[in-house]
Formats: C-alpha cells, structure tokens, sequence
C-alpha cells in the first residue's frame, strides 16, 4: 500500500486513521485470548436443589389464616413457613408462628411459637418449642406446648407451665384460656399453687 501526500500533516492524519482500528482490533482479541473461562453451568446445581427442595415439600412462605369460631371469636394464624404433611393431606406444618383470638369486643389473647402442626380436618392447632401467651392485662405464660381449638376459641396447656399475672406467680398441672363473649376467662385445675407478691404502697 503506497500513499502520496502534499504535506506531512495530511499523511500523519491518514497514518492514525489506518493505525487506530488496527491497533483496538488487537486490544479486544487479547480481552477474549486472556480472559479466564466462566462455566455458566456452576450455579445450576444450587439452584435445582433449591427447586427440588421446595417441590418436595410443597413450602408455604408467609401463610396467613383468618376465620370466626363458633362462639364469635376472631382467629387469625400467621407463620414464616408452612409445609403439607407427606402422610396426612389435612395437616400442615408450621414454623416461627403467631395466633391470635380477639373477643368481639376487642380482648385479645396472643400465641407464639417455633413450631406448629395445624390439623384443618380437627380445626385445631397443637404449638411446641418457646410457647409464649400473653392474655388479659399483665397475663403472661410460658410453656413446652399448647393445644389450641380454632372451631371452639380455646387454648389450653397440660404440660410444664409457669405464668406470671398481676397477683404473682401460679403453677398448676392444667390452664384453659377460653375467649367468651365480651371477655376472656383464664381457668387453672390440678395442684394449682400461687405465690402471692404484694404491691408496695
């Protein structure tokens, strides 16, 4: 290739038009001749075991259950996951969960725990692993497990428990907390003890 200019500034001008694509030709080659290999397939298997996960046990995130039960009271039901039974259609389980039963006139009582197994066939809810109840004013209670009845509006506990109430401490085999039509009614039986803590004047 042979060029014949009349001024040096003219042949410079031709020289970089030439010479500049050339050179960023070669620039982006070296991009692909020394970049290192990506293998897209890397991710793949994490993401079908995710899938596979899900599909196997039919995960529920972020449930939420309303209903009235039979003597008017409002329950709602909350949790972080919910998961079908393998062996029984009519049970789910549930983690990290909330229940709620609130009078018609407003009382509530509230249920949390880190694990449930909510049985839609019985309409009841049986809770377990740090049980926390808190009903009525200064009505606190912590148990191992507790059984609640969403059709009749009942919670009861018939395990270890110990509750704290505006009295002071009360022990007993046997608690039933039952939600009534403009209040709650808190029911201890079998060896109940209180220990009595006096308020100062």
């Amino acid at each position: 290739m042979r060029f014949s200019f009349g001024d040096s500034y003219s042949a410079f001008v031709v020289w970089v038009k030439t010479l500049l694509p050339i050179v960023a030709l070669g620039m982006l080659s070296t991009i692909f001749l020394f970049s290192g290999k990506v293998d897209v397939t890397q991710s793949l298997p994490y993401a079908k075991l995710n899938i596979a996960e899900i599909v196997r046990e039919q995960r529920i995130t972020k449930p939420y259950f309303s209903g009235v039960s039979d003597n008017g009271t409002e329950i709602t039901l909350s949790a972080a996951y919910a998961s079908s039974d393998k062996q029984d259609s009519d049970i789910l389980n549930i983690t990290d969960l909330s229940i709620i039963l609130t009078s018609e006139n407003a009382k509530t009582v509230r249920i949390t725990a880190g694990l449930g197994v909510l049985d839609a066939a019985k309409q009841k809810a049986i809770v377990s692993r740090n049980v926390y109840l808190t009903a009525m004013p200064d009505f606190w209670l912590k148990t191992n497990g507790l059984t609640v009845d969403l059709k009749q509006g009942v919670a009861t506990a018939d395990t270890v428990f110990q509750s704290i109430t505006a009295l002071g401490t009360i022990d007993a085999g046997n608690m039933l907390v039952k939600m009534i039509t403009n209040d709650q009614q808190i029911v201890f039986t079998n060896g109940v003890r209180l220990i009595y803590y006096p308020k100062s004047n």
